[in-house]
């Protein structure tokens, strides 16, 4: 058997180190790296891939990146399984992730030696979400995170926010996650009315405190 892998980031000595990690193992087979949404696209369509590593954040393609270009890839292409490396902690977005029904999420702050072993478990048909991942994705622990008496956004929300504390203008964010201006404007009073917030800098304040910055 022979898995054919796409590798997709932004960043060369990131998929330089994937691909070395991918080599080891005789049964992948790497058909390809993107560089953003683009190329990634375009070699979905031109070549046969079981699985793709790809970056959450990898902006500047025609496709754009975060949720918005996973779920291109899940209702295009719904035969490849999707590992994401990120270095996102925000759970809220991972949730999101998740729910779009990615195979498995992997931060890049832990130990990737064994990225070939969890390819292969995914080619399989299986889930890998990491320990620390899943203990911190309970019900518990997510709402540990954030506070007691915080509710949690949406991952849409969260998106939205932390664009918009990025400093995008809605509008551009609205060009960027294929939405409505409308659309991202009520997606982004909807959390600051979740949190109790009025003001745009207290919704910067809370962005970085919560992690979501």
């Amino acid at each position: 058997m022979t898995i054919n892998v796409l590798v997709a980031d932004d960043h060369p000595i990131v998929r330089y180190g994937i691909r070395r990690l991918l080599e080891e193992n005789e049964i992948i087979n790497l058909v390809g790296e993107a560089s953003d949404s683009t190329e990634l696209v375009g070699m979905l369509g031109d070549k046969p891939c079981d699985i793709l590593v790809t970056d959450f954040s990898m902006p500047g393609g025609q496709f754009k990146d975060g949720l918005f270009l996973i779920g291109y890839v899940r209702r295009y292409f719904p035969h490849v399984k999707i590992i994401v490396v990120t270095m996102l902690e925000n759970l809220a977005i991972l949730r999101g992730i998740l729910k779009l029904g990615v195979h498995s999420i992997l931060s890049k702050l832990d130990e990737q030696s064994h990225i070939a072993e969890i390819v292969c478990v995914v080619a399989d048909g299986s889930r890998y979400i990491p320990a620390g991942l899943a203990c911190r994705l309970n019900d518990a622990n997510a709402e540990e995170a954030w506070g007691p008496d915080v509710p949690k956004l949406s991952g849409r929300e969260v998106e939205v926010v932390r664009l918009f504390v990025s400093g995008m203008t809605i509008s551009e964010i609205a060009v960027k996650l294929n939405r409505s201006v409308k659309t991202v404007s009520s997606q982004k009073t909807n959390a600051m009315r979740k949190l109790g917030l009025e003001r745009d800098v207290d919704l910067y304040h809370y962005a970085t405190r919560s992690g979501i910055a």
